[in-house]
């Protein structure tokens, strides 16, 4: 019984073999004359991708979209408002959901555009973008004898996430640090997150998305970076003991400059709690104030937000990001 048990059990690992044959995503960017096999493509201002799969003659095709729930921020480590805060809590899951790009059926050669994918917020999240930042996708090639070929997927994750190996296309709203930044739209929260998550676009928390776009940008390493270590180790350019949003004499241009961080203490003799972007001065007053957007995550994903609004009101300090 135990040997035609050790059979069935080899049986069914190669009709699994059979089955499930590995496929690879070939990428192009409107620019590049050459097809490449790679992880992420990187599409500067929204410019089109275009994807394509190898396929015989009779083999049906299948694209899919892997979207992160960015709905809910995840941890690895305890929240400040949370007992033992920064404590570490183990990796936390993320929820993914493949979505099947029925336009594309059959189609062995597809393009993506920025905003093609909008109809696709399947988690119904304020924080999912569909005109930029980050996209994952994974394909499926039915033989005419049924056996099924797939792409690196939704299937391929283990306690970090999503497999770094599954085709992400980013698209930026250009080539600065910013742009980079922009990339990291769609990625979900992860407080606590370690460089292996940030640096693959699986997670950031609000100081690990400023270094990981800062190391990317200048294809240098992604560091294990906290708001205390960047307040502590970088210029700064500014800083305030009491910002209410108002009154601000820190000008745009002469002090401060898209890029550059802020970062904002809340409690006196505590330590910086939460670290952004600057990204425009909005109502164009020349001055810093509560009106002004910054790019920032933490702790929900990477968005958009006024200075006010995301919390950076209190003692707050201007560090120069030098991108």
């Amino acid at each position: 019984m135990k040997l035609l048990r050790h059979f069935s059990l080899f049986i069914c690992s190669i009709l699994s073999l059979s089955l499930f044959a590995n496929v690879e995503i070939y990428s192009q960017l409107m620019s590049e004359q050459a097809w490449h096999i790679r992880s992420a493509v990187v599409s500067p201002s929204g410019s089109a991708v275009r994807l394509k799969v190898d396929v015989a003659q009779g083999e049906q095709v299948r694209w899919y979209q892997i979207i992160p729930d960015t709905s809910q921020y995840y941890k690895n480590a305890n929240h400040p408002w949370e007992q033992n805060p920064y404590q570490w809590a183990g990796f936390g899951k993320v929820r993914y959901q493949q979505k099947h790009l029925k336009q594309f059926d059959n189609h062995p050669y597809i393009t993506v555009d920025a905003g093609l994918l909008k109809q696709n917020n399947v988690f119904n999240s304020h924080y999912y973008h569909a005109d930029v930042g980050s996209f994952w996708f994974e394909v499926e090639v039915i033989g005419v004898n049924g056996i099924k070929r797939v792409s690196t997927g939704v299937r391929d994750t283990d306690h970090r996430g999503l497999s770094k190996h599954v085709l992400r296309v980013s698209f930026t709203t250009g080539d600065g640090y910013l742009g980079t930044l922009s990339s990291f739209f769609n990625v979900p929260a992860i407080f606590g997150s370690v460089p292996y998550q940030s640096q693959h676009y699986l997670g950031v928390d609000c100081a690990d998305v400023l270094m990981a776009a800062h190391a990317i940008h200048n294809n240098g390493k992604v560091h294990d970076r906290n708001v205390a270590w960047l307040v502590t180790n970088l210029k700064h350019k500014a800083n305030l003991s009491d910002f209410k949003g108002a009154g601000s004499a820190i000008k745009w241009g002469a002090d401060i400059s898209p890029g550059d961080f802020i970062a904002v203490r809340y409690r006196q003799n505590g330590q910086f709690a939460h670290i952004g972007a600057l990204y425009k001065d909005s109502n164009n007053n020349g001055l810093l104030d509560g009106e002004d957007l910054v790019l920032h995550a933490g702790p929900n994903a990477l968005s958009y937000s006024t200075v006010s609004d995301a919390g950076f009101l209190g003692e707050i300090v201007i560090l120069d990001n030098q991108s």
